[in-house]
């Protein structure tokens, strides 16, 4: 029980550390620059590419197509290793959205500041919208000249357009359409059945020791410390599918709180859940990993005084059968791609230098 707070701590620090990471990183990546050259830059208008310390035209551009397959790979790689972390710390989409949601608590205002929270928050939010645009634009043309040129009023109509576009979208990604981008319209959403295996960790409900769920009248002990214990798979997987659909099986018996396993139907989990899935319910394809229903389930457990974990991430190969020690194709096909794209891409660059 004392290990849930600290492990909801470190996701914390690991996901702002990251956001810091990312953001850090997109807004002064085009500031930065190289022996009198950018450090990166796409420069549509001269025809020039400069890729940390290389001049590139577009004819000789074969380095970044390797480099960015070989980045594809590493991704796929990290994916089914170590699951969507991408999605849930580092992809643009879940961190601007983190940033929302912070600026949200930053301008929670009461009593006769309660009328200036939402013009602030819609304020700080569409310049950070509008420098987002001015900053992605900059990797495209050069930004100590796009800004000076915002300044003085003088940006070509292309350059407006672009600036204009990119921070409308960002404005409006985050507030309506953040569930549609990561469920619908995210390429590498659609993939990850593909790219995962029965050993890549996922999130999970633990139905044996959660089922049946319910409330109950008073507080007892987990079924870790009660005679009851765990229940076996087959039934566990009974109870959550009547819990889902009781429709279809018919409402679940009222069992006796001694019966009742550790989840107390709270939906804190849902609650939390950007998305408003309910893991309980099983793996889901449009879960982003972001480890927000632990986090909630885990406050919940520390408040009845049970153990953390009964949401988590963990293998479905280790859950079923304990057994991790067969030989993986997907991560040695991944690793082997990532390795050969990097190496070609190191040749095309030596060619280029």
């Amino acid at each position: 029980m004392s290990a849930a707070l600290p492990a909801t701590r470190q996701r914390a620090w690991a996901r702002g550390a990251a956001a810091v990471l990312m953001l850090g990183l997109f807004y002064t990546l085009p500031w930065l620059s190289w022996n009198g050259q950018p450090l990166f830059l796409l420069d549509i208008g001269t025809r020039q590419f400069h890729v940390f310390g290389l001049s590139v035209q577009p004819e000789q551009s074969l380095f970044l197509l390797w480099l960015g397959l070989g980045l594809a790979a590493v991704l796929c790689l990290v994916t089914v290793l170590y699951g969507r972390l991408w999605c849930g710390y580092a992809c643009p989409q879940s961190v601007l959205s983190r940033l929302f949601r912070s600026l949200e608590r930053i301008t929670r205002f009461d009593g006769a500041l309660q009328p200036l929270a939402a013009p602030l928050r819609h304020g700080l939010w569409g310049a950070i919208a509008l420098w987002t645009g001015i900053s992605f634009v900059g990797y495209f043309t050069p930004i100590n000249g796009l800004v000076a040129n915002l300044a003085g009023f003088s940006l070509g109509g292309w350059e407006s357009f672009w600036i204009g576009f990119y921070a409308l979208a960002t404005w409006a990604n985050v507030l309506f359409l953040h569930e549609q981008v990561c469920t619908t319209l995210c390429p590498y959403a659609r993939v990850q059945g593909f790219l995962g295996d029965a050993c890549t960790p996922s999130i999970q409900y633990n139905a044996p020791r959660g089922e049946p769920r319910g409330a109950r009248p008073e507080v007892i002990p987990s079924v870790l410390e009660r005679p009851r214990g765990l229940l076996d798979p087959d039934t566990a997987r009974d109870y959550v599918f009547r819990a889902a659909h009781p429709a279809i099986a018919g409402a679940l018996p009222n069992f006796s709180a001694m019966h009742l396993g550790d989840c107390v139907d709270c939906n804190a989990c849902v609650s939390a859940c950007p998305i408003g899935l309910d893991i309980r319910n099983g793996p889901a394809g449009d879960c982003i990993e972001c480890s927000a229903c632990i986090d909630a389930c885990d406050d919940t457990m520390q408040r009845l005084r049970f153990p953390a974990g009964l949401i988590r991430r963990t293998r479905t190969a280790t859950e079923a059968s304990g057994d991790r020690s067969s030989l993986r194709i997907k991560p040695l096909l991944f690793a082997s791609l990532a390795a050969a794209f990097l190496v070609l891409a190191l040749v095309s660059a030596h060619g280029l230098g």
